[in-house]
């Protein structure tokens, strides 16, 4: 039976012009009981899709539609969205939103409430979606007191608890840690195989791994138009999807490039576990005992850079009796560094990061918390943000002027500089993201990704010499990704910039940190670089973290073959595998 069908379906929103569109006639149908990616660049009209399965396109973010999508056996054209909803269940990317009541179990509840369910039946579904979502310790927390990635658990237990027909979920796992991403994918599956409903789910790249788990179908898009549908390993061997910026698994990249070198498999991996097998199967037939990086090959050693920019002593933070959200952190970070701050959600980083710049001061009195030798637990906040600034996870929480010109210019205006003064360091914080362009585009309708350049652009003119960026890269595909780095490596490198992120994309991490910080329940755990701290499993496990999957590729064959267990990319490990086939076949 048909769950969803969409039939030429086109929509442009009112602030486009005309010639314009979203989405350009849009035809598929989608199974009833199965779980499908939608997956395309920043702004190719994900979102857009999944709104539509409800009517909040066109009936809320208003627009022109063409064409029928039913859903359910209804027609989204002939049902309000408040009759919708009781047939498909969204979460947006932005899971604030969706968040209205003052508990996590109120949250939960509100939408079988209003659906008129009995008392016991509503206590059953919230239990049992609470359960689902990992949240039972925080169902008597504020919503607005958890971490961003707690919150979007909450907002699919919230859906998971209105048990819909259909589920769609714009970037579910986008703030989660590792190891979250994984029981979310592998809720919307179990959910879908118990009870036959669909699920939807969209990603522009960074998680594609994890949604590559769990799908039975792929459908790419476009510039609003359908490119690829099939299934997951053909759509993700197809060229086109490199050409459209979202990427593919890290292990299926690794077997296309063995493949141009003459390494051939029976099939091209898109899961850890076929890689595993794949590969210790190939390396065996090929005689390999060992595997081994070569010897002119140069590992990246940590540079310390400078003196410390920012020193931290002995930080406590209680929210309350119960929450101890900060155990005695300590940690110095050199200027000119780039370093990553990772953990589980609810960890302290989000706290942590409060503390750097002023938003929070530790409970206890004999802490340190200096910047660039600055006492800042008793500084105001307007001198502190000269000297470190932060740029908050959802771009939307800091952006509210009219157009990307005016929202950039508006920090130096304030400081009242000269308005030749505000024109040149408004004219040179757009160079960095490459927006000059876009300068007198209205910020109402932007799309995610310049959304996210411009909360950091917005905060270039101030000239503070340390940025604290929570998440730089949620919601951006591959290419947004990249270009996000070099700029930010730009910022280090030519503008004598320190910079911190808070991150849960691990590939990140391994590409472009100098140095990374484990954050586990309040407590720092690991602290060095990249490869020490991704080699140190048993750490990593404590913290629900998981390395890029091309390092626990390695670290799974490390006990047969002796793979390094720190290698970070796919060009490292086709380096080391080349080296180590032509050694075996040498004789070596």
């Amino acid at each position: 039976m048909k769950s969803i069908e969409a039939k030429e379906f086109s929509f442009r929103y009112l602030h486009q012009a005309e010639g314009e569109k979203a989405l350009s006639n849009l035809t598929f149908e989608v199974e009833e009981a199965s779980v499908v990616g939608i997956i395309g660049r920043a702004g190719a009209g994900k979102s857009t899709l999944v709104k539509s399965l409800n009517g909040l396109v066109p009936k809320v973010d208003l627009g022109y539609q063409e064409g029928d999508m039913i859903v359910d056996g209804l027609n989204t054209r002939q049902y309000d969205v408040n009759q919708l909803a009781r047939h498909v269940g969204i979460v947006l990317q932005n899971p604030e939103v969706q968040i209205f009541s003052l508990t996590v179990r109120d949250d939960v509840a509100f939408g079988p409430a209003n659906l008129g369910l009995p008392r016991e039946e509503i206590y059953k579904r919230v239990a049992e979606a609470v359960s689902a979502a990992e949240l039972e310790h925080l169902v008597d927390r504020n919503p607005n007191d958890i971490s961003g990635g707690e919150q979007q658990c909450l907002a699919i237990a919230g859906i998971l608890a209105m048990q819909p027909k259909i589920m769609a979920f714009d970037e579910p796992v986008s703030m989660l840690d590792p190891l979250g991403k994984q029981r979310v994918m592998n809720i919307l599956k179990q959910v879908t195989r118990r009870s036959g409903t669909t699920s939807i789910t969209t990603e522009s790249g960074a998680d594609i791994e994890a949604v590559a788990e769990v799908v039975d179908r792929i459908i790419a898009i476009d510039q609003g138009k359908l490119l690829l549908d099939g299934d997951p390993a053909t759509v993700l061997q197809d060229d086109r999807i490199q050409q459209i910026g979202v990427g593919r698994p890290q292990v299926t990249e690794l077997f296309l490039q063995l493949k141009k070198k003459g390494i051939h498999f029976e099939r091209v991996p898109i899961t850890l576990a076929d890689a595993e097998n794949l590969l210790r199967d190939k390396l065996r037939q090929l005689g390999v005992k060992r595997v081994m990086r070569p010897p002119d090959y140069r590992l990246q050693q940590l540079n310390h850079f400078g003196p410390p920019v920012v020193e931290v002593e002995n930080i406590h933070h209680f929210y309350n009796p119960q929450v101890h959200a900060l155990k005695g952190v300590s940690f110095e970070i050199p200027e000119r560094q780039i370093v990553g701050i990772i953990g589980q959600n609810g960890s302290g980083k989000t706290t942590l990061a409060r503390h750097l710049v002023g938003l929070l001061k530790p409970t206890n009195k004999d802490s340190v918390l200096k910047v660039k030798g600055v006492d800042i637990k008793k500084l105001r906040l307007d001198k502190i943000i000269r000297m470190i600034n932060y740029v908050f996870q959802n771009p939307d929480d800091q952006l509210f002027a009219e157009t990307i010109w005016d929202e950039i210019a508006f920090a130096p205006r304030m400081i009242d500089l000269p308005e030749d003064e505000v024109k040149r360091l408004t004219e040179e914080a757009m160079k960095v993201f490459d927006l000059e362009a876009y300068k007198d585009r209205y910020i109402f309708g932007l799309d995610e990704d310049l959304k996210t350049y411009l909360s950091i652009s917005c905060i270039l003119p101030l000239k503070p010499d340390i940025l604290l960026i929570d998440e730089p890269t949620t919601g951006l595909d591959e290419q947004g990704e990249v270009k996000m780095m070099q700029s930010l490596r730009y910022l280090r490198d030519q503008m004598g910039k320190t910079i911190v992120i808070i991150t849960h994309n691990m590939k990140t991490v391994g590409n472009h940190c100098d140095r990374v910080l484990v954050m586990s329940k309040g407590n720092l755990i690991l602290d060095g670089t990249p490869r020490e701290v991704f080699a140190n499993e048993e750490k990593l496990l404590e913290a629900d973290i998981l390395p890029p999957q091309i390092t626990r590729l390695g670290q799974a064959l490390s006990k047969e073959f002796g793979f390094p267990k720190d290698i970070l990319t796919v060009d490292e490990m086709l380096e080391v595998l080349d080296y180590s086939i032509k050694q075996s076949q040498n004789g070596a």
